[in-house]
Parts: C-alpha cells; structure tokens; sequence
C-alpha cells in the first residue's frame, strides 16, 4: 500500500506558531517547495531561526515568515501570513475606527536568492537585522523589557491569582501612564467580560459584567485574536455611535488585547486614555505580553516544573559524548579502530591492534572484557559490558561496550562491529542519583505532608511514613489499592476522573477530597502532583503531595453556608428550603458523620413536628412525630420542655432514655445534641437535633455549631410565623371585602332588576282594570285590556317560575319526569307557539329538520319544551325586524342535535363566556332593549345537562348573529316506542273543546282566597262542573260529611288548617267522610319537594297557580276516570 507522505514532513520544528499555521494552512505545500532542495532547506532554516525572517516565493510575491517576525507585526498577525508582502507593509486597525493607525517599524534587512534547478529564482530569502525607524518605539521597546523585567520580579513571590492580577494591572496602567487599566475574564460561551480588577487615574473603576455584544467591533476583534485600538474616537470622521460611547465615559482613546486559549477567548486587558494617543506596536506587543504573563503567572509552578524537566532533558543531550567504533575479527581480536580511539588513549596508530587493546584497559577492565567475549564467542550472540578504558592520561573512565557479529553467506560470523561509549558519567550521575534519593527519601520522611509517586500507569509505588501514620495502612495495602480504599466513595468516581485525564494527558493533577484518618474520621485533603519525565522524554509517572486542609475547608463551608442561609432568609424564601439549608450546613460541617433533623412546636397541640429532616429515615418519623413537650419525651421533647441543649454521648447506656433504645438501634443512633430554638421573646420554637451513628461526646466546636444553627432557625420560622399572619390577615380583609362588595352589587342589581320586571306587567295589569272599571264601550278595546291582562299576568308568572327552577337546581331538588315522547313534534308545536310574537316583530321563523315524521325521545318534555322556548324567545328578543329565526333539527352518533340560529345583534366576544352565568346580561343598564331576569339561558344549560346533554353558544361578533346549540343523547338509541298516554299542554283562555267535558262532575273547591276561589270556580263551571266552594278546611269537611262529590279541589297554604291536614283527615277513614274520593291540589307552591310532599300527603294529582283552565280540566278526567271506570 502507498502510503502519502506530508511534503512538509521534517521541515517544520514542533513547537512553531506559525510551521503550525503553514502546515494547517490551504496554501499548496508542493507547489511552494517543488522539487527543490534549496528551497527546502531554505524553509527550514527561516522556520527554526530565532531571529526575525521571511521568504518570499510565487509570482505575487507570497511571504512566510518565522516566529521572531510575530512582535514586529503587531497586529498585523496572523492575517498577512500566506498573503503578498505589501501586506506586512501597510498597516489598518481591521476595524474600521476612525484615523487609527498602527506605527510601522521601518527596518534595515538583507535579501538572498534561492535558486532552483536550473538556476532559476525559486524564492528571495530575506533577514530582517535591526529598527531604525521611530526613536521613540525603540525608546517604548527598551522600556518595555525594563518593565517585564521588573514586573516577573514583582510577581515572582507572588502566589495569589488575584493579587498577580493587580499588581500586573497596576504596575502596567503606571508604565503606560494611562488613565484607567482593566483586566477582564470572559465568559465561555463569549458573551460576557467580567472586569475582576482595574488601575484607576482620574477615571471611574469598571469592575463588574458587561456584554460584550454592546461594543460593536470590540467583540469581533476579540474573538477573532486581534488587537482593538481606537486614537481619537472625536476625531472627525468617526462614527456617531462611537464618539457618544466614549464622550459619556469620558474617553479619547482605548487599547484592548485579547488572549486565547485551546482555541478560546478567555481574557483581555483594556488600556483607556482621557486624551487622544498614538498607540505604538510597541505598547501593543507590551500589552499583548502583559495579559500573557498575567494567565500563565497563575500557573507559575506548572510552567517551572516544565521548565525544569526541559533543562534536565538538555543537560543530559549536552553530556552525550562520541563514541568510539572498533572491528573485530571473527575470534574477537580487534584490527580497526577509528580515530576517536587514538585521540582518548593517546596510542601510535601504528602499533599492533590486538596489543594496544590489551594495554589501554585497567586490569579489572581488560578480565571482564575478555570474559565477556568469551561468553559472546561461545555463544555466538552480541556483546555488551561495562569496564575501564585508560585514557591517555592514564586515568581510566567506564565505557560500555557493544558488539555485534556479521555474518557471511554460510552463517558463520565474518567479523565484529562495536562501540565504545563513555558512561564514566552516567555511572557517576547514577551514584549521584542513588545518592540523591536516599536525601529525597530522608526529606520526604520529615516534610509534613503526604508525599507519593506513581508509575505510568498510575500504580502507587511509594508514599512516605507520614501517609502510613495518618492513615494507619501498612506498605504492601498502601502500594496495592491503599489510596481507593480510604478515599470517600462520595469522591471517588470525581477524582478517579481527574487522575486518569492527568494520566492521559500527562499533565498536572490537582483534586480536593476527603481520605479516611486511622480513626475512622474523614478529612479534606488537597493532592498536588506533576508529571515526571525521563531523560529520553518517556513518562514515568507523577510525584505528588496530600495535605490536609480540613480546618481551613470546614471555615470556608461554614462561611459559605451561613452567607446562603443569609441569602435565603432575606430574599424570603420558604420555611421548608431554609431549614433544609441549616440542616444540611449542619451535616456538612460535621467533626464525624451526622445527621440533623429540625422539629417545629405546634402552639395549639404543644407538640413537636418535622420541619425539616433531609437524611432522616422516613420510615422511622412515625414515632418521633408528634412528640409531646415534656420530660418523658425523646430527647427533643426534653429539650424543648427544659429550654436548653440537651446532650446525649452514649443513648443505650442512658437510663432516662431507656423507652428509646430498640428505635434509636434500628436507626443507627448511638448519640445526640438537641438545641432549643428561641424566639427573640425567649418563646420555644422547636429544636435542632444532631444525630451520631456512634458514641460520641460534641466537642466545644459542635455545641456551638449547633447553638449558631439554632439561632438562624429561630429567625426564620419566628419570621414565617408573622409573615404567615399578616398574609392571612390581610388575605382575609380583602376576601370579605371583595365578597361584601360583590355581594352588595349582585343583591341591588337583582333587585333592581326583579323591581323592574314585576312592575312592568304590574303596570299593565292596573292599567287596563282601572280602564275596565270606567265606562269604556267599546268591546274591542275591552277584549284588547283582558288580553294584555293575561299576558302581563304571565310574564310575572314565569318570573317566579325561573327563580324557582333556579333554586331548585342550585340546591340539587330538581328531578326530571323523564318519558317517551315525539320530540319532533315537540319542537314543531313549540314553534307554532312562537309564530304569532315572530309574525307581529316580522321575523321569519323556519325549521330545518331532516323528515316530518315522528322522532321519539326519552326526557321530560315539559323541561326540553322550556329550553327550546327560552331559546327562541331570547332568538325573537334580539333579533330585529326582517331577520330569521332557524331551528335545524339532526340526529347523528346516536345524538340528536337542536340548533336555534338567529341573525340579530350577536355576542360580544368579552361577553360570550358569561353568556349562561345567572342573573347576567350583556346589556344590564337601563337603556337595555329587552327585559328578563338573565336567567332563561342559566335555566336552560342546567336543564339539558340533566338530561346528559351540553348546551353551547357561538357568535362572530357583535351584529352578527348567534348559535345556540343543544346536543342531547338517546338513553337506548332512535327509539320508535310509542308512550302509553301523553300530556298535552294547552296555552290561553279555556278552548271550545273543553266545554262541558266535565259535564255532571261534582266537585268541592275548596281555597282561603275569595278571588282565586270565583276565578277557578267559573272555569269548571264553564266545563260543565257542578261546582261547591269552601273558604276553610273546616268548611271543606262539613260539606264532604254532608254531600258526595267525584273530586277534591284543595289549595294548600289556608289558615289555620292546611290542605295538607284535610287530605290526612280525608284519608284516615272517617266514617263520616270518603276517604278514597279522588284529591287534587292547586296551590302556589311549584317546587319539585312541593309536589312530592303533596302526593305523599295523599293528593293524587298536584297543579301549580297560576292555573291554566285546559290543563285543570285534563287533570281532573285524570284523577277521576278510575272512578268512571268503576262506575
């Protein structure tokens, strides 16, 4: 398989900003370099030099240059890399600020050809020598190594990241002489600069957040890693929005660069002047190293260890010495050697080979190499030992030799190859080293800290005393899996994590976590290592440091804990979250393992709850919630009862707690602290309790810890509890408020409604009998009085009978009188009914239904009927003259659907939701056209849900007309049943037809009230009735004990005596009365319960007032026709 090899391959050093750029690069790297050696050559020499060069190839005089051109450059780096060489020689700020410039540095070079094949120009080799342009850029340059010079001096025992970035700020607003000099970090996702420090001169400090996406070009220019300068930003010509930005802040000036990381804006330093400033490449490149030094002086002790394993790595090149090569013939006898040999022994070349060996080794040299050859000769296989060589100073120094046979065709060994290689050094740095680790073992055992080291792999291969008495491991468990084993198994996965990235990485590794003492307690701990590397650049491992910094992490926690707690309490936070914060700030800063719990005291019952209890075993609360305060309580109890802490170390040798020993050894408790938690009137609140699952005596520090926890507890639940009471105090004012209002609203809106609709048909009625009782003549007139009389006396009617529907739906009393009945035909009767009022408004009714046939339902009809005829009446009422009134008819999905369309005045959309609230109207004022109670459509949707049924609205708008709805289910489908018998109802005066039906009926009425009594008498008389009155319940009985009668007529409400007692009297067999003569009562009272109750008492038929003359006469054939029947 070819494999394609990189034309760049071996030309480019490794560590090389831009040989990484041209390797990364589009640019043709064959089409640069050809086949030509020269160039190559000439390439790899501008790459590796340390001086400033470039070569400039290609008919557009492409330039590349070295890492020692990027200062000189300035901002013009990286984009001239790869481009023509004009573009190192002009200068633009990139952003389009107005007059920026970038001071150019004018520089002597030399200039070379390199030549291809043929000699022909292959490129110009170009080495830049000095600066001799701007004196005062070369002043600023000087300066600016005085000035890193003295600020690594300043930072040099510097240790804390942010005092390094002050100092460095500081020190560089000084230099620069600038009025304001800022440090920022940058968010990840690179949308916000967090400015953590500034140097501050006649300017404001602008420590904080900003979002970048305010600076329009700042931004992109820090994103892109270029620098953002602005001269004079109220120079003429500069952009509105720029010159009001810097006139607010009072700037003129402004210098910011960035610094990238792995790809990354991660920080930037700004430099502000109050007075326009040129801003020197100089300054430039100062500020560009100033923000460098500040992210890499934070990692100070990285970067040394780097740097001392790189100068151990160059010492050990710089001790590699020549060798000395040597051949052999097949016996071992040496016949060459080159001239190295005779340089370091100092022999004749002339003298014998084989002797001149023999003299230049030291007697313990020359028998281990001749031992060594005879076990190489013996065994035909390669040499190799270590023994003196005299030098020509006869003083010896070790070499190690190595040989290797070479063989002939047939196999047999033709001659040897070898070398001599000093180690007299190496075998003196081994004693050295050997030396050197016996002082780093004797350091290691006395330092206080944990020092280990770890292989390649990671495997511990050595840890100091220290680590063994403070874990109380011995050597072989430690060096196995010591570490993991006493490494919290909260932490472990995390660190385990951290290790093996710093292992692949084979960089630093750093990690805080708790390790197990020798006594069981779990401390923090910080580990600190670095990589270690051999001579030969192979890892070997890490050596690291484990401190333990549980006191200094135990202030932090605690710190941070009580600032959170704080937080909570101020911003108001919920009792239940804030104790759940002291409980766990409890747990957290806990000597040995703990458990705390809170327990809040009820004031009513005088017991003790859970208020919060994070890590308490839930199937053990039962039997410490509620405790009752007292002594003979759990220990909260007591505590609570007594008002101060009380401590337990050892509960199951507490006689006084003995009730709790089995249930505090199945959970594990074997000690606590309980504290008391005190209002500021000294008032018990509760209890903080802290658990130990061992025997255990709190230290000073935990007893405080937990009067310092109690004391954040008391000032948040005493807080709640008065919060709690002013909310509900105030909660409660404003709901009785909002409901007497709303009350007092409803009631005189009502009021004045049901005030309005009883006086407007009272109106007519006292009219037109005020008329009548004139001498009015004309009989038509008188016949148009009796007409509006009935009508007026109708609609008061159906006022009552709406707020009694309405109350018996609300109070659930309401039954239905469900039968089967043709509901086609219902409708059609109903709208015969209503095609008088739609013929006097002129408005045109019609019926969409699918045949004329007959489609029987089971419901009540009497209920369904008043639906539909509220529906079309509000249809009629709100639908102007020469509009049209639809009623569409279907049955689908075993429901049958009514819709009553009408193409009035329509719904408000603000309305349309309220449209069946009770006692609603979408124009209640006095100006309304229409009358009503706003109760027909409440009715309505109450009526057809009793049916199982829904009732809907719908309207486009005002002026558009309204749906209504009515979807009712079949109880078994399309029934074609017929009803044994049906009523009819009848409207109006009593019809031709039923005279004289109840020709030779005898009947007693019997009514307290004169008017009702000669009003109904004449009706059943025009019937044919042979009629009897009675004025009282006594009267009724005397003329029942005297007379026969086929029916009882009887209202109910009488003085005195009921109706209710004479049907009792009636039915309790009398024998001077007939107890089973047919009873009918009319009365006023309607109600469902009013006519159940009258049917109980003995009624067989119950009639509402006002009385309809038709119906009455149906209902006494009803009642009578047993009787008939009989006769």
């Amino acid at each position: 398989m070819d494999i394609a090899v990189s034309p760049l391959a071996g030309l480019l050093p490794e560590t090389s900003e831009t040989a990484a750029m041209l390797a990364a690069s589009a640019h043709p790297a064959d089409a640069l370099l050809g086949d030509s050696p020269a160039l190559r050559t000439a390439l790899s020499i501008c790459l590796h030099a340390q001086v400033p060069m470039l070569l400039v190839w290609g008919r557009d005089d492409r330039c590349i240059y070295n890492d020692a051109c990027i200062a000189r450059l300035g901002p013009r780096h990286p984009a001239a890399f790869g481009q023509p060489l004009a573009a190192l020689t002009c200068a633009s700020d990139g952003d389009g600020e107005p007059a920026a410039t970038i001071a150019l540095d004018l520089a002597s070079w030399s200039c070379s050809p390199v030549l291809q094949t043929g000699e022909q120009l292959g490129a110009l080799y170009i080495g830049v020598a000095v600066s001799t342009a701007d004196v005062d850029e070369q002043r600023r340059s000087d300066g600016r190594d005085s000035f890193l010079l003295m600020l690594e001096d300043a930072l040099q025992h510097v240790s804390d990241p942010r005092q390094i970035i002050d100092t460095s700020v500081r020190l560089l607003g000084e230099h620069l002489q600038a009025n304001r000099c800022a440090f920022g970090l940058v968010a990840a996702d690179g949308s916000t600069m967090h400015v953590i420090s500034d140097h501050v001169q006649d300017m404001p400090s602008l420590q904080g957040d900003f979002p970048l996406e305010a600076a329009r070009g700042l931004r992109d220019a820090l994103l892109e890693n270029r620098p953002w300068f602005t001269t004079d930003a109220l120079a003429p010509g500069a952009p509105d929005y720029v010159a009001e930005q810097y006139r607010r802040s009072g700037l003129r000036a402004s210098l910011a660069i960035p610094l990238h990381k792995h790809d990354r804006l991660v920080a930037a330093i700004g430099v502000h002047q109050r007075a326009p400033r040129r801003w020197l490449s100089a300054e430039i490149e100062l500020v560009r190293l100033v923000v460098a030094r500040c992210w890499e002086s934070m990692q100070r002790a990285k970067a040394q260890q780097q740097l001392a394993a790189n100068e151990a790595r160059l010492r050990r090149l710089a001790n590699t010495l020549p060798q000395i090569i040597f051949i052999a013939d097949p016996d071992g006898r040496p016949h060459y050697f080159n001239q190295r040999w005779y340089e370091y022994t100092g022999l004749d070349p002339s003298n014998n080979e084989d002797a001149a060996w023999h003299r230049a080794h030291t007697a313990d040299g020359l028998r281990l190499s001749e031992q060594a050859w005879s076990l190489a000769l013996k065994g035909q296989r390669a040499l190799e030992v270590e023994c003196e060589l005299l030098r020509h100073d006869r003083q010896s120094r070790w070499h190690l030799v190595r040989a290797l046979p070479v063989r002939g065709d047939d196999g047999s060994i033709s001659e040897w190859i070898g070398t001599y290689t000093d180690i007299h050094d190496r075998r003196a740095f081994e004693q050295q080293l050997r030396e050197s680790e016996v002082r780093f073992r004797a350091l290691c055992e006395t330092v206080p800290a944990m020092i280990w080291m770890a292989d390649a792999q990671g495997d511990c291969v050595y840890w100091n005393p220290r680590w063994y008495n403070f874990t109380g491991q011995g050597e072989d468990q430690a060096l196995d899996q010591g570490w993991w084993d006493v490494m919290h198994p909260d932490d472990a996965a995390r660190v385990r994590h951290a290790f093996e990235q710093a292992l692949e990485q084979r960089g630093e590794f750093l990690a805080e976590y708790r390790v197990r003492r020798h006594d069981g307690q779990y401390r923090w701990c910080i580990d600190t290592a670095s990589p270690h590397f051999a001579s030969d650049g192979r890892f070997l491992g890490h050596i690291g440091s484990l401190t333990d910094i549980s006191e200094r992490k135990h202030i932090e926690d605690a710190t941070a804990s009580d600032r959170a707690i704080l937080s909570l309490i101020t911003t108001g936070a919920p009792l239940p979250v804030v104790l759940d914060a002291i409980a766990l700030s409890v747990e957290a800063r806990g000597e040995i393992p703990l458990y705390c719990s809170v327990m809040v005291r009820d004031e009513v019952r005088h017991t003790l709850s859970f208020g919060s209890a994070p890590h308490f075993p839930i199937e053990y609360r039962g039997h410490f919630e509620p405790s009752p305060i007292g002594p003979e309580g759990p220990p909260c109890a007591l505590s609570a009862h007594l008002g101060r802490q009380v401590i337990c170390s050892d509960i199951q040798a507490d006689a006084s707690f003995s009730a709790h020993h089995a249930i505090s050894a199945a959970m594990g408790i074997a000690a606590c602290c309980v504290t008391p938690i005190l209002a500021s009137n000294g008032q018990v609140l509760g209890t903080l309790n802290i658990y130990y699952d061992r025997p255990h005596l709190p230290s000073l520090r935990e007893q405080a810890m937990a009067r310092s926890a109690s004391h954040l507890a008391g000032i948040v639940i005493e807080r709640t509890r008065v919060d709690a009471k002013l909310k509900l105090s105030l909660q409660a004012e404003t709901a009785a408020r909002a409901q007497a209002e709303h009350a007092n609203r409803v009631k005189d809106e009502f009021l004045a409604t049901l005030s309005h609709e009883l006086r407007t048909p009272l109106n007519a009625i006292l009219g037109w009998s005020r008329l009548m009782q004139s001498d009015i003549a004309d009989p038509a007139n008188l016949r148009r009085g009796l007409v509006i009389i009935e009508r007026s006396a109708r609609a008061q009617t159906q006022i009552i009978d709406d707020l009694l529907d309405m109350s018996a739906i609300l109070s659930g009393k309401i039954r239905l009188q469900a039968e089967h009945f043709d509901i086609a035909g219902l409708v059609r009767s109903v709208l015969e009914l209503m095609q008088p009022a739609a013929l006097t408004r002129k408005i045109a009714l019609e019926l969409d239904a699918p045949c004329d046939g007959e489609l029987w339902f089971f419901g009540d009809a009497g209920r369904l009927q008043q639906v539909l005829t509220n529906l079309l009446s509000n249809a009629l009422k709100f639908t102007p003259a020469g509009g049209t009134v639809r009623v569409t008819m279907d049955v689908e999905d075993e429901r049958l659907r009514l819709c009553v369309q009408d193409t009035g005045i329509g719904i408000a959309a603000d309305f349309l939701p309220h449209v069946f609230d009770r006692f609603r109207q979408a124009d209640a004022g006095t100006t309304r056209r229409v009358g009503g109670l706003g109760l027909g459509l409440s009715i309505s949707r109450q009526l057809v849900d009793l049916h199982g049924g829904s009732l809907g609205a719908s309207s486009a708008g005002e002026g558009q007309g309204a749906l209504f709805t009515i979807v009712l289910p079949f109880q078994h489908g399309v029934s074609d049943l017929r009803p044994a018998s049906a009523d009819t109802t009848h409207v109006g005066a009593l019809p031709d037809e039923c005279r004289d039906r109840l020709a030779g009926v005898r009947v007693l009425l019997v009514d307290d009230d004169q008017d009702s009594r000669e009003a109904v008498m004449q009706f059943l008389m025009l019937a044919g009735a042979q009629v009897q009155a009675a004025g009282s319940v006594d009267a009724a009985e005397h003329c029942l004990a005297n007379a026969h009668f086929d029916v009882l007529v009887s209202d109910i409400a009488m003085p005195l005596r009921d109706g209710y007692d004479l049907i009792r009297t009636v039915r309790s067999g009398r024998a001077d009365l007939p107890r089973h003569i047919p009873a009918v009562a009319l009365t006023a009272y309607v109600r469902e319960e009013d006519r159940d109750r009258a049917v109980v008492a003995g009624f067989d038929a119950h009639m509402g007032k006002p009385v309809e003359p038709p119906g009455l006469v149906d209902l006494i054939e009803r009642v009578i026709l047993p009787t008939r029947s009989t006769r």
